[in-house]
């Protein structure tokens, strides 16, 4: 059986990152081997166009789940859930802090405290970690938000997550440009995002147990022939260093806190092709001794898709290669997925409002259970490979501060976690239970051992 993750602090040491070690072009070394890598990436090209990788809408009617909610009979748990699944993985939340990402204030921290203490043992910071939060200008850093997470986080015994190093979506302009603009040198680049590593990392070393040190870097993009391919997404990064940044942040995360793991996060992990290449990408660097710990799924979910098939296809694949996974963004949307309006509000159209915002007031019950089932159904799945999965951890701690009310379109209401907007719990949160209290033969399948670290 597995154990909840647990560490002794360690008081932060200065580090000792050699940036002349990560040097540039053919002679890129390795910082700890000091021996010129061999292999280039295996990483084919990318084209120039962004892909938006709409998924379907919803087409199951709710009232069709409703026979299949699991009778009152069942027992319930006394207990909260993160006890009730620490023989399995770790179970997490965000840690919203007092700015959310939408702009506003948080004014409810202390019911998500209270709750993010009985019901979970892992938390990741939502945004107070991001490099434009940390250090918008160069040189310039804002550390109070996250000293705070990782302090509360740390007394109330939780295993905490660190998100994100490097993202394309959240890098300072900094970090590319001279100071009259134009674009900087690559070997300057390369400081840069290694000092900020370095910084970073170092100053929670021995605090913080996971980050996902790169975020989003792979895509789903059209090639010549219209047909999608898997391949790096562009980027500031890759653009400024090539696909070698990968690598270069893994290594230098790993020499700010050496007993960090260190996780690789992306979304639609459930797209065969996707999942191949993020595991080949981690297999190679695993295999040229590059620190890679972990794959992360963030498992951004709708009623009906991904199917369950598609997601076990994922853990299947990292089970097969000795990759242990994450679940690191859990949620399930009620409504319909509206990527394709990224940006637009629903205040400024009745007929956007009409379909994409169909819940303003109150969700229907039946909504509601037939996404309890969807939930069950996801965590029986989770239970079966908990050999290979580490953390299942929520984006959010309640539906009134989920990043779904203003993403991908602003003013909506959604209700896609486990506790509602009254932080009481949720007929999804009565399913899980449910599941956890029968007997083991009836609600997982055990599979064999993971190492845990590669």
């Amino acid at each position: 059986r597995k154990t909840a993750h647990k560490r002794t602090l360690k008081t932060p040491t200065p580090l000792t990152l050699s940036l002349a070690l990560l040097l540039i072009g053919p002679g890129l070394m390795r910082a700890e081997e000091g021996q010129a890598i061999g292999a280039p990436p295996i990483y084919p090209g990318f084209p120039t166009a962004e892909h938006l990788g709409v998924v379907p809408p919803l087409t199951k009617s709710s009232e069709d789940w409703l026979s299949k909610v699991t009778p009152e009979s069942e027992t319930k748990l006394e207990e909260g859930l993160d006890e009730a699944l620490k023989e399995y993985f770790l179970f997490g939340t965000i840690w919203h802090g007092k700015n959310l990402g939408d702009g506003r204030t948080n004014p409810h921290r202390a019911q998500e405290m209270a709750l993010s203490g009985s019901e979970f043992n892992a938390i990741t910071a939502e945004n107070c970690m991001k490099p434009s939060a940390l250090q918008p200008h160069q040189g310039v850093f804002n550390f109070a938000p996250a000293d705070e997470f990782v302090q509360t986080s740390s007394q109330m015994g939780h295993t905490i997550i660190g998100h994100t190093l490097v993202w394309k979506n959240d890098a300072p302009a900094w970090f590319f440009q001279n100071d009259d603009g134009t674009p900087a040198p690559r070997e300057i680049v390369i400081e840069r995002m290694v000092q900020h590593i370095a910084t970073v990392v170092g100053r929670y070393r021995g605090k913080i147990k996971f980050w996902d040190v790169v975020n989003e870097a792979v895509d789903l993009l059209p090639n010549a022939q219209g047909k999608l391919e898997a391949c790096l997404k562009p980027s500031p990064w890759l653009e400024a260093i090539g696909p070698e940044y990968i690598e270069l942040a893994y290594r230098a995360a790993h020499e700010a806190d050496p007993e960090a793991k260190l996780l690789y996060n992306d979304y639609n992990l459930y797209e065969e092709k996707k999942a191949d290449f993020v595991i080949a990408m981690v297999k190679d660097l695993r295999n040229r001794g590059v620190p890679v710990h972990g794959i992360g799924y963030q498992g951004h979910m709708f009623l009906d898709f991904p199917k369950i098939e598609q997601v076990e296809y994922l853990l299947k694949s990292c089970r097969s290669e000795n990759i242990p996974l994450s679940v690191t963004e859990l949620d399930l949307s009620v409504l319909p997925n509206a990527w394709k309006h990224r940006g637009a509000s629903v205040e400024d159209s009745f007929t956007l409002a009409e379909k994409f915002n169909p819940y303003p007031e109150a969700v229907p019950e039946a909504v509601l259970m037939e996404q309890a089932q969807r939930y069950r159904e996801m965590f029986e799945l989770f239970i079966k490979y908990h050999t290979t999965i580490e953390r299942v951890s929520f984006w959010g701690v309640w539906d009134g501060n989920s990043w779904r009310n203003y993403k991908p379109m602003e003013g909506r209401r959604d209700y896609p976690l486990l506790f509602d907007r009254q932080f009481k719990k949720k007929p999804a949160y009565e399913e899980i239970s449910k599941l956890l209290s029968l007997p083991p033969e009836k609600k997982n399948k055990r599979e064999p051992s993971l190492t845990s670290r590669g």
